[in-house]
């Protein structure tokens, strides 16, 4: 196994660091949680440019069909500077579900736009009561004539107010599906859902959302192409959380050197220095994880029970990460004026979307007991 970048992922790990560096910092993360739109038009402009939109979609779409190492790069990048873009959504889930899945009319159409970051396509697929396990997915599909005709609900959503569309997972005669629906659709409505990081989440309500049966993504392959997106999505959402995580170990370690209580930095006191020292050696360990998953999903070897040990502990990494990065902040780490509260509350936010802690550990005991 061989983790060194090449050439040419070092540099893209550099264009998106020295891009987010430049289009984004920490007041206008604080201004973009008050956004209706709840994004940076300007670093979603920019991504579209380099062409990281298109980082996962076959280049036979359009894209510039890389894997997953090179997305966990990007994702990294991403989670550093807390960018808020509807990369994960459109581009890793949605992307790979509609390449797995996808009809070859769906592809050729939606491919193209997602991979140039011209449309969003967000996956919707969680319900009240149910944010893990699509076996439960209860919004119901029937067939009327050559239509198919929704209702239910859909929540936990991201940035749903400005998809161009969405992949909704249903049930239809009893079984699972994937529809695409374009979102202005007649009887489809939203509602915010306000939560902790202040992220773009909403309620989709679905009353008689009709679609014509072409919607429809291939049933046959779908259980296994669910599973593989959403494996592959654990390790992009990993990648981000460890980009957060030693981010905010950065910024612990500035303060600790220029903060100064009886008469020296306070990093010179055991107390800070084994806070730092933890934190960077959980750091590491997770990157290396992340990293092995992503390997293991591009050579083709198995790879979902690493998926879901990095997503697992990277969450609590970048969770413990910015607990300790606020306390060493001290008061400082507590002001909605300063940065170490935005990674606090992200870091919450990303350990729980799209497949929480509880659900993590039952699917890793699974793997471990061979069940």
């Amino acid at each position: 196994m061989d983790l060194d970048f090449s050439d040419e992922q070092t540099l893209l790990r550099d264009t998106v660091r020295t891009l987010c560096a430049d289009l984004i910092d920490g007041q206008q993360l604080r201004a973009l949680e008050r956004d209706e739109r709840g994004y940076s038009t300007r670093v979603w402009h920019a991504l579209r440019e380099t062409g990281v939109t298109g980082v996962l979609v076959p280049e036979l779409h359009g894209g510039v069909g890389l894997g997953l190492i090179d997305c966990a790069i990007v994702q990294e990048e991403l989670g550093r500077c807390l960018a808020p873009v509807p990369h994960i959504p459109s581009c890793v889930l949605a992307a790979r579900l509609m390449a797995l899945a996808g009809s070859g009319a769906q592809q050729a159409e939606w491919l193209p736009a997602i991979a140039s970051g011209e449309r969003i396509v967000v996956t919707a697929w969680q319900e009240p009561g149910n944010s893990a396990d699509i076996a439960a997915v209860a919004l119901a599909a029937r067939r009327d004539g050559e239509r198919i005709v929704l209702d239910g609900v859909k929540t936990l959503v991201p940035f749903a107010n400005s998809a161009d569309a969405f992949v909704v997972i249903a049930r239809l005669d009893g079984q699972l599906a994937a529809l695409l629906v374009p979102a202005t659709s007649a009887g489809l409505s939203f509602a915010d859902l306000p939560n902790h990081a202040d992220q773009k989440l909403m309620r989709l309500e679905f009353a008689g959302v009709a679609v014509d049966a072409g919607a429809l993504f291939i049933a046959s392959v779908l259980d296994a192409a669910w599973q593989r997106a959403m494996h592959e999505t654990l390790i992009a959402l990993a990648a981000e959380s460890m980009g957060g995580a030693a981010r905010m170990l950065e910024m612990a370690t500035a303060y600790a050197k220029e903060r100064v209580q009886f008469g020296q930095p306070i990093g010179a006191f055991q107390a800070i220095a084994h806070y730092l020292a933890d934190a960077a050696t959980e750091i590491e360990g997770v990157r290396w994880l992340v990293y092995q998953a992503a390997w293991a999903a591009d050579t083709r070897r198995p790879f979902a029970q690493l998926a879901l040990m990095a997503k697992l502990q990277a969450g609590a990494v970048y969770r413990r990460a910015t607990v300790k990065g606020v306390q060493i902040h001290g008061g400082l780490g507590f002001s909605l004026d300063a940065d170490p509260q935005l990674f606090y509350r992200r870091a919450k936010h990303q350990q729980l979307m799209y497949w929480d802690p509880a659900y993590l550990e039952r699917q890793i005991a699974a793997g471990v007991f061979g069940a």
